[in-house]
């Protein structure tokens, strides 16, 4: 009976430290081509276990205080007074070509611009606060050079045909 005991304790330790190893449920792929399609939901119920991993996300993107940030909706970024979104790093290309597709905001101070459509966004996810805001972490996309960095979705009534994508 002892040896069945620690046998099954064994067993147990073994499939917890498998279990703490393997990619979320929201992953697929792996090693260098592993990408996480996330929700911001999956980020508030636990964005640690994605940071260093690809992660694509859509949302309302907004730019003020020279950086660009992500939020799930324009509701809520108006309603949480700008707390609670994804800092979104870009080289200066894909800034100002960010910044080129975006609306100017109204009657909201240093917030200037805004996404008129959902915006999708992939690159690697740190989940280290984005400068001084209060964020659930911050994107750094790479540069891909003679390519637009963020899809126009309003131009048609079609999705875009490809995320912005990150160079390896």
């Amino acid at each position: 009976m002892r040896l069945s005991t620690q046998l099954l304790s064994g067993l147990a330790l073994m499939l917890s430290i498998g279990a703490a190893e393997a990619a979320p449920r929201q992953c697929v792929g792996e090693g260098r081509d592993e990408m996480c399609l996330l929700s911001f939901g999956d980020l508030w119920g636990s964005h640690q276990q994605y940071a260093g991993r690809t992660v694509q996300i859509s949302g309302y993107l907004v730019s003020g205080f020279g950086q660009l940030l992500l939020y799930p909706g324009k509701d809520y970024f108006l309603y949480q007074n700008a707390s609670g979104g994804i800092g979104v790093q870009t080289d200066e290309h894909a800034f100002a070509a960010a910044r080129s597709r975006m609306d100017r905001m109204k009657g909201r101070g240093d917030w200037q611009y805004e996404s008129p459509c959902p915006v999708t966004v992939l690159g690697t996810y740190d989940d280290a606060p984005s400068g001084n805001f209060s964020t659930l972490g911050t994107i750094t996309m790479e540069s891909m050079p003679a390519a637009t960095p963020f899809p126009d979705p309003c131009s048609s009534n079609e999705a875009p045909k490809e995320p912005l994508r990150q160079e390896r």
